[in-house]
């Protein structure tokens, strides 16, 4: 019963995700095409399109999820799929961070030509790749875990 039940919340979630992610693409694709910005410049929309790189990879964590999601509903063991998701959540969170603050600012200075500062100090972001680098640091005991359960299930 409780098994079935998990599956079921996780199909929930998987399609939840699903539209989250197409929800994102899309208005990723609306806002680096320029199209919100009808009769702006080339550079504002070229630096539009800059300020969306770290979209990519927060876009990446939520597939991560997506795909974690379905990995459940198929009924895969819980600890394999929580230590594989945070490693990859964890990594799309520290690169959309290192992206933000650093990439968007030299970037910026690269392709336009224009003064921008060395780095944007968003905390936000400083927050989110702080956030990804513990999420990397917590699934190594997690995956030590299930390689453990994983032996002790054959023994038994």
């Amino acid at each position: 019963m409780r098994k079935s039940r998990n599956r079921n919340d996780a199909v929930i979630a998987r399609r939840l995700t699903g539209i989250v992610v197409v929800v994102l693409v899309l208005g990723m694709a609306i806002n680096a095409t320029g199209l919100m910005m009808p009769g702006r410049g080339e550079s504002a929309k070229l630096a539009q399109a800059i300020t969306m790189l770290p979209m990519l990879c927060y876009l990446a964590a939520v597939w991560t999820i997506h795909l974690a999601f379905s990995a459940l509903a198929r009924g895969d063991r819980g600890e394999r799929i929580v230590a594989k998701l945070l490693v990859r959540v964890g990594t799309c969170l520290f690169l959309g961070g290192i992206l933000r603050v650093f990439g968007e600012a030299w970037l910026t200075r690269l392709v336009l030509g224009q003064p921008w500062p060395l780095a944007n100090f968003d905390v936000a972001a400083i927050t989110l790749g702080t956030a990804g680098l513990f999420l990397i640091l917590l699934a190594r005991p997690l995956r030590d875990a299930a390689w453990m359960r994983a032996e002790l299930d054959t023994i038994f």
